[in-house]
C-alpha cells in the first residue's frame, strides 16, 4: 500500500514538474507576444499618423486646386458660385439624360436578341 502511495506520488510529482515547465515555455511565449503587441500598436499609431497627413495634404491639395482653377486677383461672389453650381446641375443633367438613352438602346438590344429563336 505504502509503495503505490510513493509511486503515486512520483507520479504526481512527475506531472507538476512538467506543468512547471510549460507553464514557463508559455510564459515566455506570452512575454514575446506582448512585446511583438507594443511594437505593433507602435507601427499602428506612426501609419495613423502617416494617413493623417495624407488625408489632411489630399485635402489642402483640392483646396489649393480649386483656388487655383479661380483667378487670383479676385474672389468669387456667392452669384458667381451660384452660376457654378447651376452649370454643373446643367451638365449633370446632359449626362444623366445620355446615359438614360444608353439605357434604352442596351434595353432594345436585349429584347431583339431575346426575340430571335
Amino acid at each position: 500500500m505504502e509503495n503505490i502511495l510513493i509511486h503515486k506520488l512520483d507520479e504526481v510529482l512527475t506531472s507538476v514538474e512538467r506543468l512547471k515547465e510549460k507553464y514557463k515555455l508559455l510564459s515566455g511565449q506570452n512575454e514575446i507576444l506582448t512585446n511583438q503587441i507594443s511594437i505593433l500598436k507602435v507601427e499602428t499609431e506612426k501609419y495613423k499618423q502617416e494617413i493623417k497627413k495624407i488625408k489632411e495634404a489630399s485635402e489642402k491639395k483640392d483646396v489649393d486646386g480649386v483656388i487655383s482653377i479661380l483667378p487670383k486677383s479676385d474672389v468669387p461672389s456667392s452669384e458667381e458660385i451660384e452660376a457654378l453650381k447651376n452649370e454643373q446641375k446643367e451638365k449633370n443633367a446632359q449626362i444623366k439624360l445620355q446615359l438614360d438613352g444608353f439605357i434604352e438602346d442596351i434595353d432594345q438590344c436585349i429584347q431583339i436578341i431575346q426575340a430571335k429563336p
